[in-house]
């Protein structure tokens, strides 16, 4: 996981259209319970495959990685905070208002979101959000359905967002101790990183591999490549090439 900035603008035409506001503030006012991934997802067809517009504007902040574990993959529209229930709260009804919000909308992979992942796990430390906030004219606050913004902000959520938490100040690498890859390790005091590690299941065995493969191999052949330049430097000065004695020099 790594800090990301996501801006506003990339949002898609749909998630930002007077439709799907209004549609939103029947959700937000119960009036309507039908959430759509039609909308949250904006689907189309090219010529090899069923593709997402939403997973496409999420991919150029994102790297086409996903949000928690940074793998290339065909991401999941995740909804960081679920929008039809929380494992830890049986009567939460779940984010509902935030379906469609830009900021509660991550792209991640199937391990990370569903196969033996996040799914419904949202635990916080602080006062859990049980429903939307509206203006006085009774339209939704949308300032205060931003996952930056206060109330949301003092949930103080357990799982890290990618573009409000700054990893590296919760996570640190260590050696498995049997010898398979690089495991994460939460550092933080509060105990996010590692309660992130284990909803998202971070130290699975691929992931651990991938982590040599990817940190220390390249590192590995650095040094390697440094001391096959540095001995042919030094069988250079050792054994001049004729008419370069005076560049060995220099």
């Amino acid at each position: 996981m790594r800090f990301v900035v996501k801006p506003d603008t990339d949002k898609t035409a749909k998630l930002g259209s007077a439709q799907t506001y209004t549609e939103l503030l029947s959700i937000a006012r119960k009036t309507s319970t039908k959430i759509k991934d039609t909308i949250y997802r904006d689907s189309y067809q090219d010529k090899d495959e069923t593709r997402s517009r939403v997973e496409d504007q999420l991919a150029k902040s994102y790297y086409n990685k996903c949000a928690y574990c940074e793998r290339l993959c065909k991401a999941d529209v995740e909804h960081y905070r679920p929008k039809k229930g929380v494992s830890e709260d049986a009567t939460h009804e779940g984010y509902y208002w935030l379906c469609y919000e830009w900021t509660n909308l991550l792209p991640a992979c199937v391990k990370c979101n569903r196969d033996g992942g996040k799914h419904t796990k949202f635990p916080i430390l602080g006062t859990r959000v049980n429903a939307p906030i509206f203006l006085p004219n009774k339209n939704l606050d949308l300032t205060k359905s931003k996952a930056s913004k206060k109330p949301l902000i003092d949930e103080e959520p357990l799982l890290l967002h990618p573009e409000v938490d700054k990893p590296e100040d919760f996570f640190i690498f260590e050696l498995d101790p049997i010898g398979e890859g690089i495991r994460l390790k939460g550092c933080d005091k509060n105990g996010r990183g590692e309660k992130t590690i284990e909803i998202c299941a971070l130290n699975r065995q691929e992931l651990r591999l991938e982590r040599v493969e990817n940190v220390i191999e390249p590192f590995k052949s650095a040094i390697e490549s440094a001391f096959v330049l540095l001995s042919a430097y030094s069988d250079e000065t050792v054994h001049p090439i004729p008419g370069q004695t005076e560049q060995l020099f220099l």
